[in-house]
Formats: structure tokens, sequence, C-alpha cells
């Protein structure tokens, strides 16, 4: 659980104002208010098609909201390519499915973007690749390329490829969802060791235990609107709302 009393006093980190997002005739995104403060673990719950990877991906523009308002860090999501740039370079994302570079090396694939974006020289980008391969338990695979990896090694990996640009905030849109079961807990442990390092984290994941045991708060997304969200205490014995209720005793 992160500091409560220490994230309270936090300043917000990403606010959003009555966002929509269509998709010609299907409306994603429903009016969605929300903000997140620095230091603060999020995780976004919801079923299947209710907007949550839409939202998340909208947080670094990969989507682009119709309507409200999107800031990330003081920064306005519009159409400026510098705000866009300067919003990216401080935004990590982590998918499902792992987007590694298959034809490069997993140390190449985590040194990439640094040297060519950061223009960081090739030794410190090689050095600071090895400290984020031992952080997420995996030094000994720096040679080797993504197909010799397991799913739960290559999701590693792309999470210290995220690290490497040195964000502040860290996406995360069902970063478990394509892994085996016995692969699943050692993305989750790094991830965990993240939330406790104090980064900004929002979590998309239908992992009930990350929720909560890491979470500090958790919102509850369905048909496209933000229905509920609470601590986990809240969220887990407390809902108030009938779909939150609904759904959760279809998971758990």
């Amino acid at each position: 659980m992160g500091n409560e009393a220490a994230s309270a006093a936090a300043p917000e980190i990403i606010v959003t104002e009555g966002v929509e997002k269509w998709f010609g005739d299907f409306q994603a995104l429903d009016d969605v208010t929300m903000s997140v403060k620095e230091h603060e673990i999020v995780v976004v719950l919801g079923p299947s098609g209710s907007g949550k990877s839409t939202f998340i991906r909208c947080l670094n523009r990969l989507e682009e909201h119709d309507a409200g308002r999107i800031v990330i860090d003081g920064i306005e999501l519009n159409d400026d390519v510098r705000n866009l740039n300067a919003i990216r370079s401080e935004v990590g994302m982590v998918f499902q499915q792992f987007n590694l570079f298959p034809h490069l090396s997993v140390l190449n694939n985590i040194t990439l973007g640094p040297r060519k974006v950061r223009r960081q020289p090739k030794r410190e980008a090689e050095e600071q690749a090895m400290q984020l391969l031992e952080r997420v338990g995996i030094p000994e695979q720096a040679e080797k390329f993504p197909a010799q990896l397991s799913g739960g090694q290559q999701q590693r990996v792309a999470i210290a490829r995220s690290l490497a640009m040195q964000p502040k905030i860290m996406l995360f849109d069902e970063p478990t969802s394509a892994l085996d079961p016995e692969m699943i807990k050692e993305v989750l442990d790094v991830m965990q060791e993240l939330a406790e390092s104090g980064m900004t984290m929002v979590v998309v994941t239908h992992e009930m235990g990350f929720a909560r045991g890491v979470a500090d708060r958790v919102m509850f997304f369905d048909e496209g609107a933000l229905v509920e969200q609470g601590t986990p205490n809240h969220f887990f014995d407390n809902p108030r709302e009938e779909r939150t209720k609904l759904f959760l005793s279809q998971i758990l």
C-alpha cells in the first residue's frame, strides 16, 4: 500500500475532465473525469469492452480523445507535437503483447530509446540497461534475442525498456493477460517492486490479488464510464454500485 498521508499531499500528475471517445457510432469512453496523484498506484478494473484499455491508451495519445481534457504533469494532450513528445518522454507504457524488436538483442532493445531519443552515450545506456535487467531479475539474458526468452522474461524486458527512458509515470495495459499462469507472478513481482519504489502507475489488469494488495485506489469501468472508485478495501469489501457488485460476484 502507498503512504496515504503522503499521497494526500502529493500533486496531481494525471487529470482527465469529461473525456469522451467514439469509434464510429460506438461510444468507448463516456465523460471520464478522474485524477492520479504523484506516486499513486491506480488499478483499473472492468469487464471486457468496458473502455479500460481505450482510456489508458488515451493517456499517452495512442488513441485521440474526442472531447474533454487530459493533462499529464501539467501538459495538456492536444495536437501540438511538442506537447506530445514531452508527455511521451515522461510516460512509459507496457502492453499485453511485448512489442520487442525481434532482430535486436535484449540489451539493444533496452538501449535503443535512450540512445536515439535521449542521445545517451552507448556505454552509459548499456550500463543503465544492465542495472535495469538486474532490477527485473534477468541480467543473464542480456545478449539473447526475444524469441529465446519465455513470455514472462519478454514482458520483464519490456518493463526494463520503458524504465530506461526514466519516465515519471508507467501505464500498464493488461501486462499479464498474454502470459502462461506460472509466469504471471514474476511480472507482478517486478510491478510490485516498482510500486514500492514510488513510481506513479496506472494498471489495467484482471489480477485481483495485485489490485487488492498493491493499489492505493481501484477504478471500475463499465460501458465506457467510470462507475466507481475507492480504496481496495472499499472496492472489494463494500462496493456501492450495483454494476460493481455484479462484476465482483462474477469474478471473485
